[in-house]
């Protein structure tokens, strides 16, 4: 698959993370370095790490629609630290803005939790009614601010521990329910572990 570039300069305000650069649509080229760079880090092999949103789609070459980031769900079992969730949740972001110039949308889910998810996604999308689920997590920011307006939709609970709040999310969102009814279908959700599996490295940087 033949990757076109498009970037914009954005200013983006995400927990600690604050950044003023060109940030460009996600690619598997991108994604890539991210990848290759996370990987090496120690909490690499405590969890999973789960793709989500719409990249499926991109990295199946089956993205009828364009995209401006990347959807990751960290994932344990509960045996992890609350400072170690957030620390990690920050770094992934963190290395997609500030060395990979592309923004990820990452939080934090029980594998219970994610499990539940895929009563809607997993063919069931169509038959739900907008905003009817809620999906909990943990998230390391409040809010997103993109050229200083809040552009995030997230109700957030209580601080578990400072820069960790709990997170509601409720979907289908009307756009995802509005792509179902034009014929769109989002592919199945990709763990990390698979894709290094399943799918070949197309490039090896930041060694």
């Amino acid at each position: 698959m033949e990757e076109i570039e498009f970037g914009k300069i954005f200013k983006f305000e995400v927990g600690p993370i604050k950044v003023k650069k060109k940030l460009y649509r996600p690619t598997i080229k991108r994604f890539e370095k991210w990848l290759n760079i996370i990987k090496k880090e120690s909490y690499f092999s405590k969890f999973d790490i789960l793709l989500t949103g719409s990249f499926p789609n991109y990295i199946n070459d089956n993205l009828p629609w364009k995209t401006w980031d990347i959807d990751i769900i960290l994932i344990d079992d509960g045996d992890n630290s609350l400072e170690l969730i957030k620390n990690t949740l920050v770094d992934l972001s963190r290395v997609a803005l500030e060395k990979c110039d592309f923004y990820m949308d990452v939080y934090y889910q029980n594998i219970k939790d994610v499990e539940l998810n895929k009563v809607c996604y997993r063919g069931g999308i169509k038959d739900c009614k907008p905003y009817s689920f809620e999906k909990v997590g943990l998230s390391y920011a409040p809010h997103v601010k993109r050229d200083d307006i809040i552009v995030s939709k997230w109700n957030i609970d209580n601080e578990l521990i400072e820069g960790l709040w709990v997170s509601r999310l409720q979907f289908p969102s009307q756009k995802q329910i509005q792509r179902i009814n034009m014929g769109f279908k989002y592919d199945d959700e990709i763990y990390l572990r698979d894709y290094k599996k399943d799918f070949s490295l197309v490039n090896e940087l930041d060694k």
